[in-house]
């Protein structure tokens, strides 16, 4: 890891080690100044990480801490192991302390409406220090390298714009968060399904960049995206690289694999179409025969019926798409022209009749699931192609290692999360700014789908009040859409939420805090 080479010879803070076996590898190659164990006093790795810390010469040492005290930076200036936290106006990091940590092993015991898990909690009071300067951030904004369960990654890292969340925005106005190491399961769990379209494109670029930096991966720790880019690569001039239909890329899914194993067995005539055929007999079966398909040939059937339906719907989808990118370019062309510009009105008008035409194809849409992604694509889509894209998903510098559940013990499955704070901060708020936001952003993604008239049922009057305060939600340029009703409140960017809050704050008719 070339980014930990600044850290040498720093302090380490170690949450829940575990047996230790990774901190090892992080303390050999950053030789840290002294590396602290901070585990709970019921933990069963601590005969094992007594043993390490007792050794001769061992900048180990080991903290028997319960785990609400092991997450407190106070505790470690208390008991004189960090200096005193002093106040500070810096905008560089600070790379004499470095935390890594485990939220695996101590689950909150209750439960709440906005928080699913211990890496949600962690990442969001790591936010707020960051933002207030206060604790371990005191003396400048700390790096934390944290392995929480890959499910939680859907909320922190998402990789659909339906799927971000306070917490994922709430990280994007502070630090970019990189995800290390991952599993197959973290493209699956309770994520949406992703635009492949969007998927394959961010997914070369991010190629590109890995090959040009000379980043590679050990052997078997290959993504099975990284996987299908790569070999795309090889074949980038072949018309029939990838599954596509009109210009829509198809998701692979777990059975295209099964289908053409058939397809080719078939083919070969290793087994018959129906009972009573010879294998390899491809005639049709008269009507009106006694017959019965056999079992292969039967699974085989289902399966292209299955990928028929698929193409009809994915057409059907792009097609929309396609009309939706147009309406789109007009938008973004008509922003940049002045006001008095005869072209900007012909352009306008264009766009509202192709939108009303838009909107009564998507009424006759009988298929739900063509609707629901036609949403999720259309703001997927719009999404990365802002420069940077959206998505901290999409502006990864390199693809997540592969994980196995096997390799972690208890067997689970698990991803590193590389989270590094934005110095200095684009977005800084103050104490109360920052308790506002974060009041505010809880508030409107009850549900990500709404739009921002949901402020009305904050606050009557806010919606009309605030939005012309906030420029950039108009503007398609920088995230916006030209009929702010038109935008989800998971696609607003940092920069609208920046916005949403020193507006609010200025807005003299807000209720109390208390009563949000």
């Amino acid at each position: 890891m070339p980014s930990l080479q600044p850290y040498k010879g720093c302090t380490v803070i170690d949450i829940n080690p575990g047996l230790g076996l990774w901190s090892s590898k992080i303390h050999d190659i950053i030789q840290p100044r002294k590396h602290y164990f901070a585990e709970s006093p019921q933990s069963p790795f601590l005969p094992h990480l007594a043993s390490v810390a007792s050794q001769e010469n061992s900048r180990y040492h080991l903290l028997t801490w319960e785990d609400k005290d092991c997450w407190k930076p106070d505790r470690y200036v208390a008991e004189g192991l960090l200096p005193p936290f002093e106040a500070s106006n810096s905008q560089e990091p600070n790379k004499s302390i470095l935390v890594i940590a485990n939220s695996t092993i101590s689950p909150p015991k209750h439960r709440t409406r906005n928080f699913g898990s211990k890496s949600h909690i962690v990442l969001l009071d790591w936010v707020h220090s960051i933002r207030r300067r206060i604790g371990f951030h005191a003396c400048g904004a700390v790096r934390m390298l944290l392995w929480c369960p890959t499910k939680d990654t859907t909320a922190i890292v998402p990789r659909t714009i339906v799927s971000r969340s306070k917490i994922s925005l709430s990280l994007e106005m502070t630090c970019h968060v990189e995800q290390i190491v991952g599993s197959d399961e973290t493209a699956r769990g309770k994520q949406k399904i992703r635009d492949q379209t969007v998927e394959l494109t961010n997914a070369k670029r991010v190629f590109e960049r890995m090959r040009d930096s000379g980043i590679t991966f050990p052997a078997g720790r290959e993504s099975e995206l990284y996987k299908q880019v790569q070999e795309d690569s090889k074949h980038a001039d072949d018309d029939d690289a990838g599954i596509k239909t009109s210009g829509a890329t198809v998701r692979v899914r777990g059975w295209h694999k099964e289908l053409q194993d058939l397809q080719q067995e078939f083919a070969a005539g290793e087994f018959a179409k129906a009972k009573g055929m010879r294998p390899g007999d491809q005639s049709k079966i008269p009507r009106g025969a006694d017959w019965t398909w056999t079992p292969k040939y039967a699974r085989k059937v289902e399966l292209e019926n299955n990928l028929k339906h698929i193409h009809k719907r994915t057409q059907a989808t792009e097609q929309l798409l396609q009309e939706q990118a147009k309406i789109d370019t007009l938008g973004a062309r008509a922003t940049s022209l002045p006001s008095n510009d005869p072209q900007k009105y012909a352009m306008l008008q264009e766009m509202r009749e192709r939108k009303e035409k838009l909107q009564e194809r998507l009424d006759k849409t009988m298929n739900p699931h063509v609707r629901e992604e036609f949403f999720n694509f259309k703001h997927d889509r719009k999404a990365s192609s802002l420069v940077p894209p959206l998505l901290m998903w999409d502006q990864r510098r390199a693809e997540s290692m592969k994980a196995y559940d096997e390799e972690f013990y208890p067997e689970h499955s698990l991803s590193l999360l590389d989270i590094e704070p934005k110095q200095p901060l684009l977005y800084p708020l103050a104490e109360g700014d920052g308790s506002l936001s974060s009041k505010l952003l809880s508030a409107l993604f009850q549900n990500g789908k709404n739009n921002l008239t949901t402020l009305d049922k904050l606050a009557p009057g806010a919606f009309d009040a605030l939005v012309p305060k906030v420029p950039a939600l108009t503007d398609p340029n920088r995230g916006g859409e030209r009929d702010v009703r038109d935008l989800p409140i998971s696609r607003l960017t940092p920069e609208m939420a920046y916005g949403l809050t020193k507006a609010w704050m200025e807005w003299p008719f807000k209720p109390d805090l208390i009563d949000l």
